[in-house]
């Protein structure tokens, strides 16, 4: 049976808050393992504003008659598992700035799932989650862009230890 256009807000919102829960995770470990104070500080700034919005999606998705997913999510295990591979030969300036980049990628994916989302929300006159959708995707895109800003000055660290 196909899904209403409800049950597919929902399910939306459902795989949004499992990737803020997700990316809550993600982050809380790059800055527990990183030794750049700028990173710690956007980092810690940018888990601040990730609870929030899981706490603003699920708030959402009460209200519309779904619950958040129990399990743990999909972005959250690729993410961690290929950053692991990646970084199995590395030396620590390699895995902070791989780090970087994992937090990064993974505030694109979210400006896109939420670009989908708010499309889809407006598309069938679901204005109250279209816009909390435009709101988050501000927040992820004023994160990401300092992240990226600060891909250099990890990446480049390494020079001064092989100098």
């Amino acid at each position: 049976m196909a899904e209403d256009a409800k049950e597919r807000v929902i399910r939306y919102l459902v795989d949004a808050h499992a990737a803020e829960v997700g990316g809550l995770s993600s982050l809380k470990d790059i800055a527990a393992e990183t030794d750049d104070p700028d990173v710690r500080a956007a980092v810690q700034e940018h888990l601040t504003v990730t609870q929030s919005q899981a706490d603003r999606v699920e708030a959402r998705l009460t209200a519309l008659g779904g619950k958040p997913s129990d399990g743990k999510g999909l972005l959250n295990t690729i993410l961690g598992k290929g950053s692991d591979l990646l970084n199995v030969f590395h030396d620590k300036e390699d895995k902070q700035t791989q780090d970087v980049i994992k937090a990064y990628a993974l505030e694109n994916f979210e400006v896109g799932m939420y670009t989908s989302l708010q499309a889809y929300a407006d598309a069938v006159g679901d204005t109250e989650t279209a816009q909390l959708a435009i709101t988050i995707i501000g927040e992820e895109q004023q994160a990401g862009d300092k992240l990226l800003r600060l891909i250099p000055q990890v990446a480049t660290r390494a020079v001064s230890k092989t100098a």
